[in-house]
């Protein structure tokens, strides 16, 4: 088994940040895609390439598809949608986020 990954994004979880969260930080706090993409990518990306299989769980029927969970720094939590590529790459797919603060 091979030490670390390679890690790809795909267009559609582009696409689906973008759904998610705006261009820009809100006054409110919300933070950007860019944000997102600085602060919460990265450590995604690095258990991915390190730890595929432990890290995620098969979503649903189709055993190709997993998903990771985490907290994130900048929104409550995450969960990144990936595959396993023929040549033992990661392909990450979509995204969900919760960006709203747990009740008190």
């Amino acid at each position: 088994m091979l030490d670390r990954r390679i890690v790809r994004v795909a267009q559609p979880f582009f696409d689906r940040l973008d759904e998610l969260l705006p261009g820009d930080r809100t006054a409110e706090g919300l933070p950007s895609a860019t944000d997102f993409l600085l602060h919460e990518l990265p450590s995604v990306i690095e258990k991915l390439a390190t730890d595929f299989e432990a890290s995620t769980f098969v979503v649903g029927q189709d055993p190709v598809v997993r998903a990771f969970v985490s907290a994130g720094v900048l929104v409550a939590y995450l969960v990144v949608y990936a595959i396993l590529n023929e040549d033992d790459s990661v392909e990450v797919l979509h995204l969900e986020i919760d960006h709203h603060p747990p009740d008190s």
